[in-house]
């Protein structure tokens, strides 16, 4: 019995090893961009030789209240209304009132050799991810809540 089990876990064991080397496997990178704004927005993308890839931009927007506009301020010119977009950048670090949105996609190729999609947007109201992997009903209800919190939003407003 104790010689069954002992080939038993062997066996079990080796397998596992064989697995765990198969997903190990590194995937060189063939391109990569990066950018990075003072703001806090962002950019990025990589590809990989397996024809995996991933991008993903992130905007840092400011709240309306803090916003500046012609009717707000006395601005004679595009010059000086370029100016205070710029002084706005420049303070967004030190203000509260900035929201990150963030979309993006990712592809790989799965375990079945098929190719995976996913596109998404994340921003104050949520996550909704879209893809060839994820069911239409979970996509749809993630879109339906954003869609229910921008209208309570739009209300309070």
């Amino acid at each position: 019995m104790f010689r069954l089990c002992l080939l038993l876990a062997l066996c079990c064991t080796g397998g596992w090893g064989i697995e765990a080397e198969q997903q190990l496997k590194l995937v060189p990178i063939i391109k990569s961009l990066a950018e990075q704004k003072n703001d806090g927005s962002y950019f990025f993308a990589y590809e990989g030789a397996d024809g995996s890839y991933r991008e993903e931009v992130g905007i840092v927007r400011r709240s309306k209240n803090h916003m500046r506009s012609a009717d707000d301020e006395d601005v004679h010119s595009a010059v000086a209304a370029a100016a205070a977009v710029a002084e706005d950048n420049n303070n967004a670090d030190d203000d509260d009132d900035t929201e990150l949105e963030v979309s993006g996609v990712y592809s790989y190729i799965d375990s079945d050799g098929k190719q995976v999609e996913v596109s998404y947007v994340a921003d104050k109201n949520g996550f909704v991810p879209v893809g060839t992997n994820i069911p239409k009903e979970i996509s749809d209800a993630a879109r339906n809540a954003v869609q229910s919190l921008e209208v309570r939003a739009g209300k309070r407003s």
